[in-house]
Parts: C-alpha cells; sequence; structure tokens
C-alpha cells in the first residue's frame, strides 16, 4: 500500500471535510464561512504541492 497522497483525490474532498471537522471539533465556534476560509487555506497550500506531487508520483 502506498503512502502518497493523492492530490487529485484530497483536494476535492478538503472543504466537506473541514465543514465535518469543524462542526465536530468546536460547534460553538463554527460558521460556514470559518470553515471555507480555513478550506480555501488548506486548498492553496496542497496546490502548491501539486507540481512537484505530480512528478514524484504524490504527496509523501
Amino acid at each position: 500500500m502506498s503512502t502518497a497522497l493523492d492530490l487529485n483525490r484530497v483536494i476535492p474532498a478538503t472543504p466537506a471535510a473541514v465543514h465535518r471537522a469543524l462542526r465536530t471539533a468546536m460547534p460553538d465556534v463554527y460558521t460556514p464561512e470559518l470553515a471555507d476560509r480555513i478550506a480555501a487555506d488548506i486548498v492553496a497550500r496542497l496546490e502548491q504541492l501539486r507540481p512537484s506531487a505530480e512528478q514524484s508520483g504524490g504527496v509523501r
């Protein structure tokens, strides 16, 4: 089993995962806008990894 992350699968799943995690872990802090901002930041960081991940077969 590979330990590399497939960014083509991880990136699209990130917003829903962030919303779910924030609602679960911090329900009194959760707002859709906050979750969207956090997800956008994570996606932007993952997008920066995409070129090197495509060359190496995934993020390890």
